[in-house]
């Protein structure tokens, strides 16, 4: 099966120095058109309740004109099939030193669990992105972890769902599997076993690329990302490895138990890299991006914090592998 990834390219700015370790209040001024935007990510004031499907859900955020001139604005189309965004005004301009409120309305057609970009161009060139936190499921995937059935899996009490498929990876030959966790399931295959899973009927799947998809993406619709729990600051700065373990070890438990988890299991699969061609590194890259969501409106601020991310996780993933008392316990860090 391929990849649902795809590479993109980005220039970044001669202000950004990756060697002189910016700070992150400086690199999230670079770039940015000129304006501010109030909020970047919208969730129609949900929060963790499903968005209800065929009905209008409204939120609104401001733009900024910060810039000594007039700006002119428009957002990109945007119309998949299984919502509809509408922007009020959809263009326009921003007199200098004034302030545009956007007024944006939803309607979701079927259920879904997304984090769906809009981009919002701005003259001379800059974009920024907006993200729409989009959750219509209800069942295992995108919920509070604390709601779950938690059971204990190699020193880690983790929910069920996850135990289950790690099991089946496992079970079906998922580690020897080259490219695990790189190469994605069929989308209309990880809709049906998701379904399944949300209703309580999932027990095993050989479909073993579709199935660390699921994995993939049980991380990336919690409602607050892992690595989103420790201070941006550290995940910029992320070259000293100690550093890295022990912003792990300061983790909530939940946190802490389901990072552990998941580097145990990445560090499996990496175990059979001669046979599956995922090693730590290679692993830390496809999986990292599912741990972090960018906040930032700032495109340049967001690929280089993903940058970070993959790195981070990388330094941890290392750590482990160099440890191996670190394995099936939580504490084992402040231990080591």
């Amino acid at each position: 099966m391929g990849s649902s990834s795809s590479k993109s390219s980005a220039v970044i700015p001669p202000s950004i120095d990756f060697r002189a370790k910016p700070t992150v209040d400086e690199l999230g001024s670079a770039n940015n058109g000129g304006v501010e935007i109030s909020k970047s990510i919208l969730d129609f004031n949900l929060g963790e309740r499903p968005c209800p499907l065929k009905q209008t859900v409204q939120d609104q955020f401001t733009i900024a004109n910060m810039s000594k001139n007039k700006l002119k604005f428009h957002f990109d189309p945007s119309q998949p099939k299984e919502f509809q965004l509408s922007f009020s005004p959809s263009s326009g301009s921003i007199e200098k030193g004034k302030t545009k409120a956007i007024k944006v309305k939803l309607v979701v057609n079927q259920k879904i669990n997304i984090n769906h970009k809009v981009t919002l161009r701005l003259e001379g060139g800059v974009s920024l992105f907006l993200t729409f936190r989009i959750r219509c499921e209800v069942g295992v995937f995108g919920i509070d972890p604390h709601t779950l059935e938690l059971v204990e899996d190699d020193g880690y009490r983790v929910p069920n769902i996850l135990v289950l498929m790690k099991r089946s990876l496992i079970e079906h030959g998922g580690l020897q599997q080259e490219g695990i966790f790189r190469l994605a399931g069929e989308q209309t295959e990880i809709k049906r076993i998701k379904e399944f899973m949300n209703k309580n009927e999932f027990n095993s799947s050989n479909d073993i690329n579709t199935v660390a998809s699921l994995i993939k993406i049980w991380y990336r619709e919690l409602p607050t990302p892992i690595l989103n729990s420790i201070p941006t600051e550290k995940i910029f700065h992320c070259q000293d490895v100690d550093e890295c373990v022990e912003s792990v070890n300061k983790l909530p438990d939940m946190q802490k138990n389901l990072l552990g988890w998941l580097m145990d299991l990445l560090l499996k699969v990496a175990s059979f890299s001669p046979i599956n061609k995922m090693t730590a590194q290679n692993l830390a890259i496809v999986v990292a991006p599912n741990l972090y969501e960018v906040s930032s409106a700032n495109p340049i601020e967001g690929l280089v914090l993903s940058q970070k991310c993959v790195q981070f996780l990388h330094n941890v993933l290392s750590f482990k592998q160099s440890h191996p008392d670190y394995h099936g316990s939580t504490m084992a860090i402040s231990n080591v």
